[in-house]
């Protein structure tokens, strides 16, 4: 064997059979399997988007207060003689029904005095009268007599200067004239006061006549009548009682309406604003302005019989916002509750209740999604190539469990479901839920 491998053929032919061994070993070898990896697609629940009539709704608290409270006073001071057996808290009581009384003999007493002082003036009015005819008279028949003593005066001073007479005597004549004159111009004098003397006793008989109206009123005001249809708050009068003039006696509470002033969070007020132009409202005052949005309201007990609901209406804003609690108030009003209560079905609508108030505004035409589906400012959208598409500033503003998109979205698959990481263009394997 050695020998052979000495040949010179030796080699060459080894050669030829190691290439042989290897083209075999070569065309005998597999060809390795090629491996696909396919994508990972991400399961997310899936809603489809559309159009719907969405009703603007905010919802506040407050509560329930009569529209009519009032603090009955006395307007007289006197002894209560007579109190209503039903004047007592939470009773009803009608219009017009006498409620107190007073004692009125003071009252009577004063009124009766008026009325003397009114007929003292009214006769010395009189008096005054007679005695301005009768001055009249006396400066008629004085001047005439005046005239004549003038004319007799100078006829003797005529013959005062022919000596037909004494000096003595033209003195005397003269000191009657002059009495005459005193007594002319005294009577003159009186007629000239008798016009003031007749305008001061005219106002003194206003003044009597209005002391007597006066005391006319403090009669009818010793015997207070309930002033509307009215619940009985606070009493504060009793039998035998001396009440001073200003004192509160009772509180009535209107049943004909009660109002409820609700506080609502501003941004709560923010879906009944939308969709009115600004210009609309120009040139009005606030009720108006009110008047123009068209507000619904429903009332709601808080507790209790949580089903009983009444109709009311918006009757006016506050002007500014509560800086404590960051709040805008709303007062909306219920006419005749007292007419609507059901027994054990709606109850009587007392002060003090606290209640839910829902205020609603015509429904649009929008787009909305649920609170779920916001990822902080972002909302996740798939496409038509199962991507994931991601949207934000989308939002108008936010309503319960619900926001409300500005305008239709460029997709009409909404993501409801958290994806963690939520990468844009990520492969999404959907699964589909309604939005209600």
């Amino acid at each position: 064997m050695k020998h052979w491998l000495k040949k010179p053929i030796a080699l060459p032919l080894l050669a030829m059979t190691g290439l042989a061994i290897l083209i075999i070993l070569v065309k005998s070898r597999s060809t390795p399997e090629i491996v696909h990896h396919s994508e990972f697609a991400t399961p997310a629940k899936i809603a489809s988007l559309s159009e719907q009539m969405i009703t603007p709704i905010a919802i506040g608290f407050g509560t329930v207060n009569p529209t009519s409270n009032l603090q009955v006073p006395a307007e007289v001071a006197g002894e209560v003689l007579w109190v209503h057996p039903k004047l007592k808290k939470g009773s009803e009581i009608k219009t017009g029904e006498t409620v107190v009384k007073l004692d009125q003999r003071d009252y009577q007493l004063t009124l009766s005095k008026a009325k003397a002082e009114l007929s003292s003036k009214k006769t010395q009015l009189a008096e005054l009268l007679l005695e301005e005819k009768n001055t009249q008279q006396k400066l008629i028949l004085m001047e005439k007599k005046l005239q004549l003593n003038e004319a007799e005066f100078a006829r003797k001073q005529a013959l005062s200067k022919q000596g037909a007479i004494s000096a003595s005597q033209l003195d005397a004549e003269e000191q009657i004239l002059i009495n005459m004159r005193t007594e002319f111009k005294n009577l003159q004098l009186q007629q000239d006061l008798h016009p003031k003397q007749r305008e001061l006793l005219n106002a003194e008989i206003s003044v009597a006549k209005a002391s007597i109206e006066e005391q006319r009123r403090n009669l009818d005001r010793t015997e207070i009548a309930m002033p509307f249809d009215a619940r009985i708050g606070e009493v504060s009068v009793e039998k035998g009682s001396f009440i001073n003039k200003g004192s509160t006696l009772f509180i009535a509470q209107g049943k004909d309406q009660v109002e409820i002033e609700a506080q609502f969070p501003i941004e709560r007020m923010v879906p009944l604003l939308v969709g009115y132009p600004s210009e609309s409202f120009e040139g009005l005052d606030d009720q108006a302005r009110l008047n123009a949005f068209d507000w619904q309201a429903k009332v709601r007990l808080v507790g209790g019989i949580t089903t009983a609901e009444w109709d009311a209406k918006v009757v006016r804003g506050s002007d500014s916002i509560d800086p404590q609690t960051r709040t805008l108030s709303i007062v909306v009003a219920i006419d005749s509750p007292h007419k609507q209560t059901i027994i054990g079905k709606r109850p009587p609508l007392l002060k003090g209740m606290y209640v839910q108030v829902s205020i609603q505004s015509k429904a649009k035409i929008g787009w909305k999604i649920p609170r779920s589906a916001l990822h902080e400012n972002n909302i996740y959208f798939m496409d038509a190539d199962n991507r994931l598409r991601i949207k934000d500033n989308l939002v108008a503003y936010q309503m319960g469990d619900f926001a409300v998109l500005k305008e239709k979205p460029e997709f009409s698959s909404l993501i409801i479901s958290d994806i963690i990481p939520a990468v844009e263009g990520m492969l999404i394997e959907p699964f589909v839920e309604a939005v209600q």
